[in-house]
């Protein structure tokens, strides 16, 4: 079934070529496009900042994490990342053209997480994501390499390895790239490389590119799935081969962000052999935007989150030119007056004694009009092939198959995970703490009914935004995706219970007891959401006024911009010039807390602070719970002995079941 769907798609692309002629729109006797529900930008291209083209330059993906359909909602900043997988299909088409034409060559690199995030991945069973790695597949890209969200499931990773990684061929060579990941497979007495540990290829214009893929030092693997450590891995023989032979470029591609982790242990391998050698980062996980100078010729960016960023690296180095693609610099040279540098700003500039090597990176809005813009195309009617309608189409298949359309109820108007403050009426947590948790989980177990009871949640089991109309299926998986259970502690005193939520707020004493997981464990395991939301919270800081100072911080704004800007990423790295290639104002951010706790529910017309009251709370807190328990009172220890199931929900059930009794 796997070989027909590609067979399907490759005829499809081969019938792109035929039919295609510059200048004219072939495309509108096929059937209309499917995802055209999707609410578009506004504004027009005044507002949309150009890329600088280079020798080299890289399109770079990561952290999807099921989004292939684009964010479907109307309100803001949503319409910014409106594209779904057909349109990037085919946006990909036409600047693979558009290298050709500029004679440069263009890499596409996808860096992991594919699933765990939205309906078309989760949804599809019996394993999650295989159907929308399918369509992953259909980009083909030159590099790829595995995320961390591959390996929570051994399922998941073994058909990623069976399906998923044989489908990643391109000129005869796996791209799927697993570095320090290993695999056993059933039956097997030993473990073998989850993808290649390395690649080697030339790019359309005979460049020679030595490619790694790397993960970051993860912890949270299912059974008989192997990480090992960067440190260990650098020091291995096959890694010594590997870059033994010096490229025009190294390119490594992986799932750790690109400050504050591991890539430098990397390059300084490199560096022992090869000390110029331009090195082109591609990183991930930690789902900001974000670009690192690492030396003289190393550059990183990291490409954002749910299909919302396209990365964009694009280089030029003096030893370019130095090899067996001498013939097409020729042209590369002959056309460089069409993408010099748009500006001093724009583009950074680094040397060794060798090799000089200058860079530009953009961070591209996924929707539409950006893409037909950046392909140099006149309008978005433009951007279709025939590759990336069937795409659109069949992505609609296979959602109305998952049942993603199903509507639960209507919200009102939107809920904001962090754009305003917990107190909000607007607020996501307000909603949950005072309305979902009382309605769902409070009258959940009939045994308990009556008596009194409090619930305890972790915000961090909160992904996004709940955006007004409709609350779908697909939203369910978008909104709370984890599948935490309910647990109970029965008849604990009010006074001690009430107390709770603040222990687990505060730096307490239960935080350095062994329950308490470090922050650096934390993040070994794959937490990054405190260091989105710090990013989230330094744009929102640094622009509070951004509409006001618009022109004054980007040359291209004008007094118009500043009036139809709407809210978005407003990217702050080390690199220079503007990265952000769409003018945006920064999306607000209130700080929120990690955990909160529904009012009391049940019989109160006695409560005091003697009276007991189950105390309910996600699987998630369960030793924390404890641990503060017994560090409010000494009249008794408790311990899991004393925990229960409150009921057979999951926090991926909360809106669904307030939808159906409050928004209908």
């Amino acid at each position: 079934m796997y070989t027909q769907f590609l067979s399907l798609f490759a005829a499809i692309a081969a019938a792109s070529v035929t039919v295609a002629c510059p200048g004219l729109d072939h495309e509108h006797s096929l059937a209309p496009r499917s995802q055209r529900g999707a609410t578009q930008p506004n504004g027009g291209k005044s507002l949309v900042r150009p890329l600088t083209w280079g020798q080299v330059q890289v399109l770079h993906t990561t952290d999807i994490h099921g989004w292939y359909q684009g964010h479907l909602k109307a309100s803001e900043p949503e319409p910014n990342y409106s594209a779904d997988w057909g349109d990037f299909a085919s946006f990909v088409s036409h600047m693979r053209k558009l290298a050709k034409k500029k004679g440069a060559d263009l890499l596409v690199v996808d860096t992991g997480d594919l699933h765990d995030g939205a309906g078309l991945s989760d949804a599809a069973r019996p394993v999650a994501g295989h159907d929308s790695d399918n369509f992953h597949s259909l980009i083909q890209y030159d590099v790829l390499s595995v995320g961390n969200h591959e390996l929570y499931n051994y399922t998941i990773a073994h058909d990623t390895y069976q399906y998923f990684r044989p489908a990643q061929r391109k000129d005869g060579t796996n791209r799927y790239l697993a570095s320090n990941v290993n695999i056993t497979l059933p039956g097997a007495t030993s473990s073998v490389p989850m993808g290649e540990r390395f690649v080697k290829f030339k790019t359309d214009l005979g460049r020679r590119v030595t490619a790694l893929g790397v993960l970051f030092d993860f912890t949270g693997q299912d059974k008989n799935l192997y990480v090992q450590k960067v440190d260990d891995m650098v020091k291995e023989r096959w890694f010594d081969d590997a870059i033994t032979e010096e490229p025009d470029f190294f390119l490594l591609a992986g799932h750790l962000p690109v400050r504050k982790d591991k890539w430098p242990v990397v390059i300084n391998a490199v560096r022992a052999k090869h000390p110029d050698t331009p090195i082109l980062v591609l990183g991930g996980h930690t789902h900001i935007r974000d670009c690192m100078t690492y030396d003289s010729n190393a550059v990183g960016i990291e490409s954002g989150r749910y299909l919302e960023t396209i990365g964009w690296l694009a280089v030029n180095s003096s030893s370019f030119h130095d090899h067996k693609h001498h013939g097409h610099a020729h042209q590369y040279h002959h056309r460089q007056h069409k993408f010099e540098r748009r500006d001093d700003s724009a583009q950074a500039a680094t040397s060794s004694n060798s090799t000089t090597v200058t860079f530009s990176r953009s961070y591209i809005d996924a929707n539409r009009r950006n893409y037909a813009i950046h392909a140099g195309l006149t309008s978005t009617s433009k951007l279709d092939t025939p590759t990336g309608r069937q795409i659109s189409k069949r992505l609609q298949k296979l959602a109305d198959r998952l049942n993603l359309s199903h509507v639960f109820g209507v919200a009102p108007h939107d809920y904001y995970l962090d754009r305003v403050a917990p107190s909000d009426p607007d607020s996501l947590l307000n909603l949950l703490t005072n309305k979902v948790l009382p309605t769902v989980i409070s009258t959940s177990n009939p045994e308990r009914q009556g008596t009194p009871s409090i619930v305890l949640a972790n915000s961090g089991s909160q992904r996004f935004d709940v955006y007004s109309g409709n609350l779908t299926r697909n939203d369910q998986y978008i909104v709370s995706p984890f599948l935490d259970a309910f647990l109970y502690i029965k008849d604990v005193q009010y006074q001690y219970a009430k107390q709770i939520v603040d222990q687990l707020n505060k730096a307490g004493a239960y935080r350095r007891s062994e329950t308490y997981d470090t922050d650096a464990e934390k993040y070994a395991r794959g937490e990054v959401d405190h260091i989105y939301t710090a990013w989230r919270r330094a744009q929102s800081v640094a622009s509070v006024d951004e509409r006001r100072h618009l022109a004054e911080l980007d040359a291209h704004a004008d007094a118009q911009q500043a009036a139809t800007a709407t809210l978005g990423y407003v990217t702050k790295d080390d690199c220079p010039g503007q990265g952000d290639d769409t003018v945006h104002t920064a999306i607000p951010y209130a700080l929120q807390p990690d955990y909160i706790q529904s009012p009391p529910t049940g019989n109160l017309t006695v409560l005091s602070d003697s009276s007991p009251v189950d105390v309910v709370f996600v699987d998630f807190i369960q030793s924390s719970v404890i641990s503060i328990l017994n560090s409010l009172q000494k009249d008794k220890t408790y311990s899991t002995a004393d925990v229960s199931v409150y009921n057979s929900l999951t926090t991926q059930d909360l809106y669904p079941k307030y939808a159906e009794k409050a928004w209908n």
